[in-house]
């Protein structure tokens, strides 16, 4: 850390996306650093880098029907190694036990013994756990793109894909609006395409795949979902968990625009076609040698989800049958459950059992500062109903919506942060933020600015 009187901020995403990662490409991170505030501090959640758990091989489907015969056995078979390699250390990934890390860190700041922190996705949960235990340590506390507690704790996850049809569509509108050299789709049945229309000619060629099914060949599965037996793995599913993957940010939309061309023709030979399985066979040869080159050869996080989540969570199950109502519970939210609650479903098998978790309600908390909430309009997996929901239950907290793409920011956005930290301010009661530019062209812009970086030596 730099010397002086700087405030140490803590900067935390998912399991998966490490802290330290994004101290190297935080658009947030530039904020802190010219505002000459704070000394920003990476922070990794428990499990999140390296170790020998990444070592491991291993309108709707019927849910029930791929739980009962695949994803059970998978994830059994998957969890046997986990237990044989972590019994003596498994029962600590927990969140409660990264709260009080958190603690330890701003124990061992020396500086006013309060919390500064920025957690996104899963570290909202964080947040709002060490908010909850130590409510009179809070200063600063970000919560962006919000996790809702209670499904998370249940370990139901029933409400995360409750947007992702208003997501699915919000890009569908961008499309139309951005140039059609940008996003062909726009022209897809001539002048007259509409976001409704691409919806619908979508909603077609799921149905005619849920009619006649083609299976995902066995060379494109195991490398993606190892908890998930391969076999019968339905196209109609991939697709979904292709487009809901890639929903997120206006980065990923380039992307999914090219996939979705071909798909709403019936063309799906560059997702299962023998040069889709050649790519994937070479990356996965190359992933070795490309971590190495990234410097990151600890950043492997794959099993992280499930060893902090499922810690987490308070549901076992001893058969598939005991899961069939929290199948009809998740499928019941919208058309894209199926494309993630699989991801969910091993931790009803889960092994172990987090040593020490918070008992303590999420309602009525008062901090000693208010708590900031930001999330988008059109969230593919942390839903706006669910931040409000999360908002109700800390006093004085405020919410900013973000009518962004996904995770994406704006210049709007990233001043209501700055203040927050710098000056104390909360946004107005109901804020919204309006996106920059379309994310279209936002994508095209952040791609060429990456490429200029590339030819220049940039980062």
């Amino acid at each position: 850390m730099q010397p002086g009187s700087l405030l140490g901020l803590v900067l935390s995403l998912t399991p998966v996306v490490l802290g330290l990662l994004v101290l190297k490409r935080s658009q947030f991170l530039v904020l802190c650093i010219e505002s000459g505030s704070f000394n920003v501090i990476g922070f990794d959640a428990r499990l999140s880098r390296r170790n020998p758990y990444s070592q491991l091989p291993n309108p709707q489907v019927d849910a029930y029907n791929i739980l009962k015969h695949q994803t059970w056995h998978g994830a059994k078979e998957y969890f046997k190694g986990c237990y044989e390699n972590h019994k003596d250390t498994g029962r600590f990934y927990g969140t409660t036990f990264v709260a009080k890390d958190l603690l330890a860190i701003v124990d061992a700041l020396k500086e006013d013994g309060l919390l500064r922190f920025w957690g996104r996705s899963y570290s909202t949960i964080l947040g709002q756990t060490f908010a909850a235990m130590f409510p009179e340590r809070i200063g600063h506390l970000l919560l962006d793109s919000v996790v809702e507690p209670d499904g998370y704790y249940r370990g139901n996850w029933a409400s995360a894909t409750r947007d992702t049809e208003s997501a699915l569509f919000h890009f569908f509108e961008q499309c139309i609006d951005a140039d059609v050299e940008v996003c062909p789709l726009a022209n897809f049945t001539g002048t007259k395409t509409t976001a409704e229309s691409l919806m619908s000619q979508l909603s077609d060629v799921l149905q005619k795949l849920k009619d006649d099914p083609i299976m995902v060949p066995k060379e494109l599965q195991a490398p993606r979902v190892f908890w998930f037996s391969p076999g019968k793995w339905d196209l109609s599913l991939f697709i979904k968990s292709v487009i809901q993957a890639n929903l997120y940010s206006p980065a990923k939309f380039l992307r999914l625009s090219s996939i979705l061309g071909p798909v709403l023709v019936g063309n799906f030979s560059s997702l299962i076609g023998p040069e889709a399985i050649e790519i994937q066979a070479q990356a996965a040869k190359e992933a070795p040698e490309k971590q190495k080159e990234d410097g990151l050869p600890w950043n492997l996080g794959v099993d992280a989800f499930h060893a902090i989540a499922c810690s987490d969570s308070k549901y076992r199950a001893e058969k598939p049958e005991d899961m069939y109502s929290l199948l009809q519970a998740q499928v019941a939210q919208g058309s894209f459950a199926d494309s993630i609650s699989g991801k969910f479903w091993p931790c009803a098998q889960w092994p172990f059992t987090a040593a020490e978790t918070y008992g303590g309600s999420f309602d009525q908390i008062n901090t000693k500062n208010p708590i900031l909430l930001v999330n988008g309009k059109w969230d593919p997996v942390t839903p706006l109903s669910g931040a409000w929901d999360v908002s109700s239950r800390f006093g004085e907290s405020r919410l900013l919506v973000h009518e962004g793409a996904g995770n994406g920011v704006s210049k709007c956005t990233n001043e209501v942060v700055q203040r927050y930290f710098e000056k104390d301010e909360l946004p107005k009661l109901g804020m919204v933020c309006k996106a920059d530019r379309n994310a279209f062209e936002q994508a095209v812009g952040d791609a060429n600015a990456k490429v200029f970086r590339a030819m220049h030596g940039g980062e």
